[in-house]
Formats: C-alpha cells, sequence, structure tokens
C-alpha cells in the first residue's frame, strides 16, 4: 500500500496496512526546506523518505493580507547582522500613518524572532483596519505541480488560517489577551475585516482544490493557556465568539459535492470542555494530540471524548523527543497507537520539530525510533 493510499484510506474511515506514520512538518522530498539545508540533517531525512508517510505543506501566495498586491505600498529592508542572521522589516503606509513589522531570521534556526510586531497600541489597530482592500485571487497552478510531483509519497496539505490565525500573529505573544481585555470591541472589528477577506479565499480553494488536507489554524490563540483562566472565565464563550463563529461560516465554503477536500482544526492544549464546540463544525481531523510524559493518556481522553467517527492525528511532542531515549520512545509510541487507532481513523504524528542545528545525535536517534516504532506496532490488527 503506497502511503497517499494508506492516508486515503484512514481518512475514508477504513482500515489501512498499518497506522500512517510521519513526522508531519518535515517533507523529505522537499530540497529547499530548512532541514535540507543542513549535514546533520541527512540521516534522519533519508530515514524520513524511507519509513514516514509525508505531508506536503502547501501555503498559497496570497497577496499583503488577502489583498492584491498592488493595493498597498510595501518597503522590505534587510541587513546582514551577523554571519549568519538577517534582520527584514517591512513597513507598509496606511491613510493613518506607516505600519512596520521587523523580525530576524537565522540559518541555524527554523524559528523567525519577531523583534517588533505589527501591532503595538491601539493606534496600530486602527491603522491596520484602515489598510485598503483590493480581492485578490492567487495563482494554485503550483499546488497542482507538487501534488503531481509527491504523487504515491503522501498527501497534499492546504495550510490556512482563520481570522484568529491572522490577528494572532499581529501581536507580541501575551499582547492579544492584554487588547482581548482591555479593547474588545477593535479585536472583534480585526476580526470581521480578515474574514470578510478570508471568505472568498476559502470559496477559491474549495472550488479549485482537489483530493487534499484543508489545515485551519489559529484557535490556539485563545485556548488556555494562551489566554489566561484567571482573566477569562468563560473561555468557552471566548472560543466561540473568536473561533467557531468564523470557522463555521469558512467550513461551509470549503464543503462541495464530488470534492475530495478533508478538513482539518488545529488546536493546541487538550482542553474538554471545548469539544463539543469543535465537534459542532463537523471536521473531518483534529491535531495534534499528543500525549506527554506529564499526560500520558491524552490521546485516550481525546478518543473517548471525539468519537470514533473523525481522524486524530497525535504522538508526542518535540519536546519529549528531545528529552527522552529511543527505549522509552518506543514504548510510547506503542501507548499512542492503542490509545487512538483501535478502530482506525489514526495518524501518528510528531506534534513538533527540532528547531536548530546542528542536530544532536542523540535527537536524532530518538526521532528514527519514533518513525521506527510506528513500523513496528502501527500494523493491523493492533496488538
Amino acid at each position: 500500500m503506497t502511503s497517499r493510499e494508506r492516508i486515503s484510506r484512514v481518512l475514508a474511515g477504513l482500515i489501512p496496512d498499518r497506522v500512517p506514520v510521519s513526522l508531519y512538518r518535515l517533507n523529505p522530498f522537499d530540497p529547499n526546506s530548512f532541514w535540507a539545508q543542513h549535514p546533520s540533517c541527512r540521516q534522519l531525512l533519508e530515514a524520513a523518505r524511507q519509513l514516514q508517510d509525508t505531508f506536503f505543506f502547501y501555503q498559497p501566495r496570497t497577496g499583503f493580507f488577502f489583498s492584491a498586491p498592488e493595493s498597498v505600498t510595501l518597503k522590505v529592508a534587510e541587513n546582514q547582522d551577523t554571519a549568519i542572521s538577517r534582520t527584514i522589516s517591512l513597513t507598509v503606509e496606511t491613510p493613518l500613518g506607516p505600519l512596520t513589522r521587523v523580525a530576524r531570521r537565522t540559518t541555524v534556526s527554523s524559528i523567525e524572532w519577531v523583534q517588533k510586531p505589527w501591532i503595538e497600541k491601539t493606534a496600530d489597530i486602527e491603522k491596520f483596519l484602515s489598510l485598503p482592500y483590493t480581492p485578490y485571487r492567487p495563482d494554485l497552478s503550483d499546488f497542482f505541480q507538487q501534488q503531481k510531483q509527491l504523487g504515491e509519497q503522501g498527501m497534499m496539505v492546504v495550510r490556512l488560517p482563520d481570522p484568529l490565525g491572522v490577528v494572532g500573529t499581529l501581536f507580541a505573544p501575551g499582547d492579544l489577551a492584554k487588547f482581548a481585555l482591555e479593547q474588545p470591541q477593535l479585536i472583534s472589528r480585526l476580526l470581521e475585516q480578515v474574514q470578510e477577506r478570508l471568505l472568498p479565499l476559502y470559496q477559491y480553494v474549495g472550488a479549485t482544490l482537489d483530493n487534499a488536507i484543508i489545515r485551519i489554524r489559529g484557535s490556539e490563540y485563545v485556548t488556555p493557556p494562551a489566554l489566561p483562566r484567571e482573566y477569562f472565565r468563560d473561555i468557552r464563550r471566548i472560543f466561540s465568539d473568536y473561533v467557531i463563529q468564523y470557522d463555521r461560516a469558512l467550513i461551509e465554503t470549503l464543503r462541495r459535492p464530488g470534492r475530495r477536500l478533508y478538513l482539518c482544526f488545529h488546536w493546541h492544549e487538550f482542553v474538554d470542555t471545548l469539544v463539543p464546540l469543535i465537534l459542532k463544525l463537523e471536521p473531518n481531523i483534529v491535531e495534534p494530540i499528543a500525549n506527554t510524559q506529564l499526560a500520558p493518556n491524552t490521546v485516550l481522553r481525546a478518543r473517548k471524548v471525539f468519537g470514533n467517527n473523525l481522524v486524530l492525528m497525535g504522538g508526542l511532542t518535540a519536546e519529549d523527543l528531545e528529552f527522552s531515549d529511543p527505549e522509552d520512545i518506543s514504548q510510547r509510541v506503542k501507548d499512542v497507537i492503542l490509545q487512538g487507532g483501535r478502530q482506525g481513523r489514526f495518524i501518528l504524528i510528531s506534534c513538533g520539530l527540532p528547531t536548530s542545528v546542528p542536530l544532536a545525535p542523540t535527537i536524532e536517534q530518538n526521532y528514527l525510533a519514533f518513525l521506527q516504532a510506528g513500523h513496528q506496532f502501527g500494523s493491523y490488527p493492533l496488538r
């Protein structure tokens, strides 16, 4: 059974030959990925080519915040501040004045470090809301090229944000919560504006693409601990107002007869009380669900509350894969598979990846153990 066939059977609710296993965001066939640039990752990439079921993450080029690129004047300034890092400054003129974002990238980390976010004060929100908007339809032809190139090696995953997935990136960590408390009406205006821009994009994607997973992100910004419970006591209402009402409309535009689009709800920090709200969206997939040293039965809990009619994608966190040992990882992978996959509809994934290089040999061995254990314990019928 090929990887594409295996994943497709899981998404269809059928039992494959084994549980699909993947390092998920690591595509070993992509020569331009961060990991492909570093010799210390070569063995892991080769193992992934041989052992994993690959997901190709595709992100449409959607203009400037989903508006046609020519609708704004964007100034880009780059500075090589060290031998391994550079600082990138983006400035856009708005009717109310300039907005600037500054970030730093290095050759030894996959993380972009934001030094100055788009929004730091109330006036910045007003500036962002004043940005002009010209509807924009992205060119999706490269999706089909990459899908053809991937072939039987895996499944395409289209990365799309919901309004909160856009708004959350405008602020420094923790600032969204502060503004949600102090300026809730402005946050709602931001969400509404982004929703207006996203709806045409989702409609176009739903009418154009086929045989792909649509991964919708954003809910992590209002799932504890991102929003402290001591300030946001009614987390269900916040989750409903900031996530569910917008995602429901977006998901409805994606559901088209004859289109094989599988809707994936990206959601960190498993919180039981929010599950009924997520189920109202009727997603095909929920991810990532991770067992940890402190919570070794999270996948089992998730399977019980979500039921057996949707696909769970889950496994171990990057932290546990970094600090455990191969023997422990092997046993925990077996536990995860049994907790989530007894009746199918389960995909084993690493819920994170190494973010810096060179890759330590001990970490490399742990990820290899993860892939190997997926093969060893994932064959159906599970034992």
